[in-house]
């Protein structure tokens, strides 16, 4: 079981973006220090009122601060760019990280996004089926040419020949479906089990119909928030993570989508994850809007001294 860093990057407008960036950092130099073994952040644009630190410059510089820690997008909205670039961004984030990026992919559904981009929203899924088309021709290196729906490489040669890997979020069956077919690892955000065991045996199931082999990677996303005691993490959290319910909705919604409690109900929810459903990544969201740096540090502390040692070796 490997466990990652989910960093927060978009943040209020009562820290400057040199103030936040600092702090990300030095959540990645704990991590690091304390067992992490993946540094991630996600894509958004146009976050008013909140500020946000582009993805991929910002991984690049936090890959510095966690040298030797894969690196991946969580996920990076392909829709809205052009696979050329994208190819091209990814290969040189192989580079930078010593060969341990990872290109977690996604579509993204905010109106003002795809608005801001030009991009009508109701396309999205053949773009990113043919962005990711092309990605991969690129990637695979030699001759290339395409002449698509929605995007043009010109009769080249490529060099972006890299061994990046890719990852394809999603939760509608339409997606699982879709990552199945292109044989990636499936890569779901929220934790019910349930919800996620169905899924998976979805994305089983057409894996075997496409004459797949199943992919060695297995990441989900989950918020996670650590105290000393239940009642503390579940009190703290709420602030920041219960969207306004009551207390016993809060409680049953931590319980079956995210790791809110002790570290040792921390270790029995992760081995649930691993034992019954095989997945092998933990990327944890630690940091909600609001939350303090000293909060979050604790959350990596308790992970790295009671939870990640007990999945080593």
């Amino acid at each position: 079981m490997k466990f990652g860093l989910w960093v927060t990057a978009n943040f209020p407008a009562s820290y400057t973006p040199a103030q936040w960036f600092a702090g990300l950092a030095g959540q990645v130099r704990a991590a690091k220090q304390m067992g992490f073994s993946l540094i991630s952040s996600g894509q958004h644009y146009l976050t008013a009122p909140d500020h946000r630190l582009q993805t991929l410059p910002l991984l690049a510089r936090l890959s510095a601060e966690g040298e030797g820690m894969e690196v991946a997008t969580s996920v990076l909205l392909l829709p809205l760019h052009n696979p050329v670039d994208i190819a091209e961004q990814a290969a040189t984030m192989d580079v930078l990280t010593g060969g341990r990026f990872i290109l977690g992919i996604g579509m993204g559904n905010v109106d003002i996004e795809y608005q801001a981009f030009g991009i009508d929203k109701r396309r999205r899924v053949s773009r990113y089926e043919e962005a990711l088309d092309i990605i991969v021709k690129l990637w695979q290196g030699g001759p290339v040419e395409h002449e698509g729906r929605h995007f043009t490489v010109p009769h080249t040669e490529s060099m972006v020949r890299t061994s990046a890997r890719i990852w394809l979020g999603g939760g509608a069956e339409a997606a699982i479906k879709r990552t199945a077919r292109y044989g990636f690892p499936w890569f779901p955000s929220g934790g019910d089990i349930n919800r996620l065991a169905a899924n998976r045996a979805v994305y089983l199931r057409a894996l075997a119909e496409q004459g797949k082999p199943v992919p060695p990677d297995f990441p989900i996303g989950l918020w996670v928030y650590l105290c000393e005691t239940e009642e503390q993490a579940l009190e703290e959290s709420q602030r920041f993570l219960g969207a306004g319910a009551a207390p016993e909705e809060f409680r049953r919604r931590a319980a079956n989508q995210m790791i809110v409690g002790t570290p040792e109900q921390c270790v029995q929810r992760v081995k649930d994850y691993q034992e019954r459903l095989g997945v092998n990544y933990i990327l944890c969201r630690l940091q909600a809007p609001g939350m303090s740096q000293t909060q979050v540090l604790r959350t990596i502390r308790l992970l790295g001294e009671e939870v990640i040692l007990k999945f080593k070796g």
